[in-house]
Order: structure tokens, then C-alpha cells, then sequence
């Protein structure tokens, strides 16, 4: 005798929203501008018309924005990486929904 809840349709469960970091636009402004701080505060010191003390505070700030620019970076892989992710996860759910002569197929094993 067959189960009487393997005829029924199951309902599709509702996972919880995961939070992917931070946006494309966010971490690929952070990028921008650190590459732009530190190219200016870099050609600063290299230059050398300052004194010593502003050149050793654009010196600090140039190594601060390095950081900055390859923590943007980094985001901004994760985020491609994230978006690429989601896309493809809601082309599944939408291919796995298909009725009739358009449902999945079945890999054969």
C-alpha cells in the first residue's frame, strides 16, 4: 500500500535570508578610493617638497589606505563570487518548479 504522502506534493521549504556581505557597488567604491588615496599621498612623498612631519603623515596615511584598498578588493571578489551564487541558486529553484514536458529531467545514474 503506497503512503498517502507520497502522492501529495510537499510544499517547498523557506530557507532563512543569508546575508552575502557587502555589495558590488560598496566594496568596488571602497577599492576605488583607497587606489586613489594612495596613489596621491604616494607621489606626496615621493616627491619630497613637504616636511618631514606631513611626509610621514601622508607615509602613515598611504599605509592605511593600502590596507583599505585590499580590503576592497577581497570584498569585491566575494561579492562577484555571492552574486554569482545567488543567480544560479534562483535559476535552480525556477528550473525544479517546472511542470509537464519543461520539468527536469532526471539524471540517469
Amino acid at each position: 500500500m503506497t503512503e498517502p504522502s507520497a502522492t501529495v506534493e510537499q510544499p517547498h521549504e523557506v530557507l532563512p535570508h543569508v546575508d552575502h556581505g557587502m555589495s558590488i557597488g560598496i566594496a568596488a567604491a571602497i577599492s576605488i578610493v583607497s587606489i586613489v588615496v594612495v596613489t596621491g599621498s604616494t607621489y606626496a612623498v615621493v616627491k619630497g617638497t613637504l616636511s618631514s612631519g606631513m611626509t610621514r603623515l601622508l607615509a602613515v596615511v598611504s599605509l592605511l589606505s593600502l590596507v583599505a584598498m585590499a580590503y576592497g578588493l577581497i570584498e569585491l571578489a566575494l561579492a562577484v563570487v555571492a552574486t554569482t551564487t545567488e543567480r544560479r541558486r534562483k535559476a535552480r529553484e525556477v528550473t525544479e518548479r517546472r511542470k509537464g514536458n519543461r520539468a527536469r529531467k532526471p539524471t540517469p545514474p
